[in-house]
């Protein structure tokens, strides 16, 4: 809800498919920067213990938006402010998160973990958006930030009555300097080149394919001629096909395998092409679906992947350097591709950055094919 709000709020201000690259820029750009950091102490801490505190600081930015939305004064630059704030919470919240997982299930329960996360996360995506639309035009903006705010209760109450084993709480906890502990876990990336491989397509995706996503609410307004509704509609086109995609890995017992990230990799640049030539609503759904599903079943295989290949004594810090590439060049793709677009117009911009994904995906599994 808060991220359909976000958008919709920006582009009401700006008018400006520049400036929806830039506040998603500044929610990404520090989870590059800090997010390693965030990895060395999910290594080093009680993962709960941090994620009490992350969760509890993230509702601190969906206040503040929700206030200013409320006023009705809110500029630009105070949205960009609030979601770097966010992304700086993010940073330390993000690979705490990725990390968890293995220490609340067995490790033969991770793949399914992974996809069941995928399926609660992509759910949220799916029904939050829809609602975000409906009550932007009924009731305004700022209570889709209070939602978000009030919400984060739920985690906190959640982690608060988590009881864990202690092993699994003194999972990879370590000693020596900061530094030390990064090259550790540069250098287990440096000579594993599978897991190198997918640390690559990740950094690929995140910034040439997923940053379309800034672009929706132009799509919506400007070339399909639709109000805040139909944005909502459209965000949950692409959280239905995300969800489904996550179910079906979830009971296909997923193992991360090369072909399926390929194929889904593919089929993902294929739907990116399509909706750029697309302008019929009930296509760019069903092209919004494919994107949505093809996007989760590559994320979250690649996923699968790495955290079971993974030392359980590195996980947080390889985790960290994932959430890095993946989320933290998603700014500077979301820049590129707003800027490009500024000049080329919306479906230019999408239709090349499709080419380009399906181009270097192909290329990186030609040579990744002789891994293992």
């Amino acid at each position: 809800m808060q991220a359909a709000a976000q958008g919709w709020l920006v582009l009401d201000i700006t008018n400006s498919s520049f400036y929806l690259g830039v506040v998603t820029a500044a929610g990404s750009l520090p989870i590059l920067v800090f997010t390693l950091f965030g990895g060395v102490l999910a290594d080093r801490f009680s993962k709960r213990s941090l994620l009490l505190f992350t969760q509890g600081l993230s509702i601190l930015p969906a206040l503040g938006l929700g206030f200013l939305a409320w006023r009705g004064n809110v500029g630009v630059w105070q949205v960009i402010t609030l979601a770097g704030l966010l992304g700086l919470v993010n940073s330390l919240d993000i690979p705490v998160r990725q990390s968890f997982l293995i220490d609340l299930v067995s490790p033969e329960s991770l793949h399914n973990a992974i996809a069941l996360n995928s399926a609660a996360f992509n759910g949220a995506r799916m029904i939050g958006p829809a609602i975000g639309g409906l009550l932007i035009g009924w009731v305004g903006i700022a209570a889709c930030f209070w939602f978000n705010a009030a919400s984060f209760g739920a985690s906190l109450l959640a982690l608060y009555f988590m009881r864990l084993d202690e092993g699994g709480e003194r999972r990879g906890r370590h000693t020596g300097s900061v530094v030390e502990n990064l090259r550790e876990g540069f250098s287990y990336l440096k000579n594993d080149r599978y897991v190198f491989s997918m640390m690559t397509l990740v950094s690929v995706l995140s910034l040439l394919g997923l940053p379309y996503s800034t672009l929706i609410p132009v799509f919506a307004r400007d070339i399909l001629g639709l109000g805040s509704g139909g944005y909502g509609m459209l965000m949950s086109a692409v959280g239905l096909g995300a969800l489904t995609g996550a179910l079906w890995l979830s009971f296909r017992e997923a193992n991360g395998s090369r072909t399926l990230i390929s194929a889904a990799g593919i089929f993902f640049s294929l739907a990116m092409i399509a909706l750029s030539q697309s302008a019929n609503t009930a296509l760019s759904m069903a092209l919004l679906f494919m994107s949505g599903a093809s996007a989760v079943v590559v994320i979250s295989s690649i996923n699968i992947a790495i955290q079971t290949r993974v030392p359980d004594h590195l996980r947080g810090r390889v985790m960290s350097i994932y959430t890095a590439l993946f989320l933290g060049t998603f700014p500077v793709g979301a820049l590129l591709i707003g800027g490009v677009s500024h000049f080329i117009g919306v479906t230019n911009a999408v239709l090349a950055s499709g080419v380009i994904c399906l181009a270097v995906v192909s290329l990186i599994f030609i040579r990744a094919r002789r891994l293992s």
